[in-house]
Formats: structure tokens, sequence, C-alpha cells
């Protein structure tokens, strides 16, 4: 692969003012904003390797084309989930320069404003919707939209809520399924109307998603949008395939004082020093792994390994929250197929090679399947529409309940998260029309026969789950633990937003009609709650969105770092990436993520 030139031996040997840990989402950010001063030296260092030329990252239509590839993705497992019947769940992370921007399908999205506000409710200063939309609007840059797109009824979206100038260009999809307006238009004889500006503040309802996609139908993320521009800087170096293995402190210093970091290139371990600061942009499975091997952590779990203790900070990893396709804190989701008319055309055609031939030539125009990402429409469903108000009524009663015996920090997170899912404009599930045969099925297609599945996740899961070392090598996976379905409630209300997709989206025009016959879940499944809780048990995945394990909230609710991004009992260590956001957003983490790194090299400067 084509990687940026210096070797390890080089970097080592440089004098840095600030160590970024992984060249991933934010990282990029980071070095590509800290290197604007051309007197501050900036070092990246990413355990995986690059290449700016590769179809399957760069070709929207082929994105998903590469998880669980080692070379692009760290391909992780949950240990196995105690409530999910004992299964390990996938947990893909981008492996690459680039990170996960790299790795993901592209949807680019943003919370709803009282879920930015509640950051700074939980104890953040300057943490609210009006100060994320200002570096919202800076990252990105808005394109009109096409002619095709403007088929769909969109148009240009509200400036005041748009940038037009950022490094990461966004625009809607090029290509529509005929399966994408009907969802749409099903959705709102449902009561649940189009939403022509999700990004605006309020995010619920049938919404078109912009997509990370170029004016040359081309992915646009960190390392080719951040990074790449800005790579000749003489102050900026990256050093890829290299693995950080820990973070040095000067001895007998309080707070600590970091001086740089230890990494791993093949099989030599080299120090660097950093004169200002270490940034950990590992992620929200990997900073907790760097902090307890640097000895900063809850002490019981380091003392298990033969680690030091340097700074006892229990909420290192804990807070873990992952969306399931059912979900868990990421997002975790749930699916079904179905068979559907034969003459409706859908992703599956493009095995053909016929037809992926044509769309080829239509890609060379920006046109077709290819130019776009896989998932166009989605609906964020307030939990008033799956849930009747008997029901709403028994879960706040419940989680509150449960609310009580939670330690005071996880409460008030609890509070709020009830709050939303009794607010008529708070969307509590996502759903995914996929307009072909679900990719994480095991099942098979029939041959001649045409498939449609459906998504639905469970957006602000009340469980929580932890990420914790399980080795001393710095090569080894953490132990990833989402605890999906621990509160029992995450199930019931996952179970209620799947059956809305199965008793009335696929049974009400134009969507239903469609429809031949339901594939998974059977019948006989459908029919019974228990057994409907079985499958959501056997099939739930996540939905790649993991944040928390670092959360930035006061220390004595469970947090670690603080509203300067600054690690509790450090003087220079900071931690920038989605581990830091302390509650679960019902969006697609990228654009927030892209927003905390222009807002923290802000703070850094500020500094």
């Amino acid at each position: 692969m084509a990687t940026p030139k210096i070797t390890p031996e080089q970097f080592a040997s440089t004098q840095f003012d600030y160590i970024i840990v992984g060249g991933g989402t934010a990282g990029l950010v980071l070095a590509t904003r800290l290197s604007e001063d051309p007197s501050k030296i900036v070092g990246v260092i990413e355990a995986g390797d690059w290449d700016p030329n590769v179809n399957a990252i760069n070709i929207p239509g082929l994105c998903g084309s590469i998880l669980g590839n080692p070379q692009y993705d760290w391909a992780f497992m949950s240990v196995p989930q105690k409530h999910a019947n004992n299964r390990p769940v996938f947990q893909p992370r981008g492996k690459a320069l680039g990170g996960s921007s790299m790795l993901n399908l592209l949807g680019y999205s943003r919370a709803a404003a009282h879920e930015y506000d509640a950051i700074e409710a939980l104890g953040n200063p300057g943490w609210n919707w009006q100060e994320f939309l200002k570096y919202l609007k800076k990252t990105e840059t808005t394109l009109p939209p096409s002619d095709i797109a403007k088929e769909q009824g969109l148009s240009m979206p509200d400036a005041r809520y748009h940038g037009d100038s950022g490094p990461i260009v966004k625009q809607y999809p090029t290509w529509f399924n005929p399966l994408h307006k009907s969802f749409l238009d099903t959705l709102e004889k449902l009561g649940v109307p189009r939403n022509a500006d999700p990004d605006s503040g309020i995010n619920m309802g049938g919404v078109t998603s912009f997509m990370t996609v170029d004016s040359d139908a081309v992915r646009t993320y960190s390392a080719s949008s951040y990074y790449q521009p800005n790579a000749s800087r003489q102050n900026l170096f990256v050093l890829t395939n290299s693995k950080v293995a820990k973070i040095n402190f000067r001895e007998g210093f309080t707070p600590l004082l970091a001086t740089g970091v230890d990494f791993i290139t093949g099989e030599q371990r080299y120090t660097v020093s950093a004169r200002k600061e270490v940034i950990l942009a590992a992620g929200a499975f990997q900073t907790p792994q760097i902090l307890e091997l640097s000895g900063i952590g809850n002490k019981e779990i380091l003392s298990k390994y033969g680690i030091q203790t340097l700074l006892d900070l229990p909420a290192v990893g804990e807070n873990l929250q992952l969306r399931s396709r059912i979900r868990a804190e990421d997002h975790v989701y749930v699916y079904s197929i179905y068979e559907i008319d034969p003459s409706i055309e859908t992703v599956d055609d493009i095995l053909d090679p016929e037809v992926f031939a044509r769309q080829q030539e239509l890609y060379k125009s920006h046109r077709g399947y290819l130019s776009s990402g896989l998932a166009a429409v989605f609906g964020y469903l307030p939990a008033k529409a799956f849930a009747s108000e008997e029901q709403l009524a028994q879960w706040k009663a419940d989680a509150l309940a449960a609310a009580k015996n939670a330690p005071p920090g996880l409460r008030k997170q609890l509070e709020i998260q009830i709050d939303w899912f009794l607010k008529p404009d708070s969307a509590e599930s996502e759903l995914l029309p996929f307009p072909g045969f679900f990719p994480g099925s095991t099942l098979k297609r029939e041959p001649g026969k045409r498939y449609s599945s459906m998504v639905a996740s469970l957006l602000h899961p009340l469980s929580r789950g932890s990420v914790h070392i399980a080795s001393t090598d710095p090569a080894a996976a953490p132990a990833i633990d989402p605890n999906y379905f621990a509160n029992s409630l995450d199930l019931d209300m996952l179970l209620n937003a799947f059956k809305f997709t199965l008793d009335k989206l696929y049974k009400t025009g134009p969507f239903g009609d469609v429809v031949r016959k339901l594939v998974t879940p059977s019948s006989e499944v459908v029919a019974s709650d228990d057994a409907l809780k079985e499958y959501i048990k056997n099939n739930c995945g996540c939905v790649y969105h993991p944040l928390g394990s670092a959360s930035m909230l006061p220390r004595e609710d469970g947090g670690v770092v603080d509203p300067q991004l600054k690690v509790y009992g450090t003087a220079n260590v900071r931690v920038v990436d989605a581990s830091v956001i302390p509650l679960e957003i019902s969006a697609h983490t990228q654009a927030t993520v892209y927003a905390i790194a222009e807002k923290a090299a802000d703070i850094i400067k500020g500094q």
C-alpha cells in the first residue's frame, strides 16, 4: 500500500509537540488543525496502513465490502453475550488511515438538539447544540441536490444548519430504489411524517440521509479530505503500521505528566517523546485499552494483569454504549427478510456480471448504484409510534424503578433517557429498508426471486457495557462486552419496534403491496412475542456506533475526561474520539466525532 514516508526510527527521533494515537476519524482532524501552526510539530501513530486508491473504499456502492477484511478492519468480536443466548457479536472498527470513516456505510447524520444539550446538562459546559452546530458546519461542504435527488423531492437545505466550506463533502444519494419512496410514503400513512431537514435539530421522521460522497462520486473521509491535502506539511508526520503500547509518564509527578509513548513496528519497540500533549484518538474500544496498559484505570483490573496502577480511575472502559440492530448502546439491531414482487430491481442484481458491468459504465458518469451508498432513507420513530400509552407508562415506571438503584452518575443518564422515550419528537428507533437480501443472514437467496430486508434498531438502550484489557499484549484484542439486553426493557422496546415493521409497515401500502411472503422470521415465530424475543437474541447485531467508554462527565459521576477532554488526574493526556460521548445518540456517529475533533483542536490551540 502507499504509506506516508517516514521510518519508525525517524519518527522516534523526532521531538514532537503533540503525539496523536490513532489516525482515524478524529485523529486526522486533530493532526490537520494542530499542524496549521507551523511552529508545532505533530505526530500521528496509526496501526493500519493507507492506500488512497482502493476501489472498495472509494466507490460508494462498494461500501461494506471490506467489513471483516483484516487488512482494513480490526474485526473484533464481543465476549459471549449473557442476555443474547451467549452469542459473541461482530464489532468492526476501521484499521487504516481514516479509521472507521474509511470503513463505514457513508451515512452522515446528526443527533437531535436535545441530545447535544443533554451532554452539557450532564456537567459539560459548552457542549450543547449551538456549540456542536458551529463545529458540525465547520467539518462539511454541502453539495446541491442532483437532478436524481430533485426527482425525489429533495432540495438544498437551510444554510443556517449546513456547512459550505469544510473538508468533508456531503450530498444526497444519487441513486434510489422504488422501495425507498414507498417506504417513506408508507411511514406517512402510519403517522410518521417526512422530515425535510433532520440535521436542523429535530431528526424524527422519514428522512433521506446525506452521504459522505463528493462530486466525483468518491467517498470523502478523514484521510482523503483532512490529511491528504495537507500531507506535505513539514511539521506533520504520520507513521503507519505501528501500534502504541503505552503512554509514558514522568516519575513522581502529580498530576501525571505524559512524556511520550512506546510504540511497536513489526517486532521492534520504540519510544517517542512529546513536549506538550499525548492525545488518544484510538476509538471507543482501544482508547480505554491503551489507558489501562499505561496504568490508568480500575486498580483491581490492572493488578489482575500485573500492571502498576499510576492512577486509579475506575470509570475507564465503563459506560460502553452500543446501538444494536436491536441495540445495547452502540445501537443494536434485528432484521427481517421478505420475498417481494420479482419485477422490482434490487441491489442483489449487481451480483450478475452483466448488471455489474452496466453499473460500472454508469459510474463513469457518476450515476447508478455504485455512485451512492447503500443506506439512502431511514425512519426515525418516536416511541409512541410503536408502543401504546399503557406500554409507555409501564416502561417509564420500570425504568425509573431500576434507575433508583443505579449509581448517581448513571441515574442522571437514565433519567434523561427515560424522558426522551416519552417525548413525541425524540427518535427512539431507527428503521432502515434495504432493497435486497440482508447481507448478514445465514439464509440463502433462491434463484429467480427478489427480496427486501428491514433493519430495526433501538437508539437509546438503557443497558451499559464495558471494554477492558484481556492481556498485557498491546496487539491483543480487548474484552468487549456490550452487555446487550442486561436491562430487559431494551429487549421489550426493540421487540415493539420490530413488530411495527412486521405488523404494520410490511402490511400497509404502498410498501406492503410488493410483499409476497415473509422469509425470516418465520410466521410461527412472529405469532409469539416470546419466540420473537428469542429470534432477536439469536440474530441481533450492532450498528457499529460504540461510544462512552471514556466518558466526558464529572469524575464523581463516572467521568474519565473533563470538558477540556483531559483525562482526570493527568496534566497533558486528552481523549478525542467517540469514547468521550456520555450518552448514545440517535445518529450515525461520524459527523459528531468530526465535530468533537474540530472543537478539541480549538480547545488545545487556546491553551
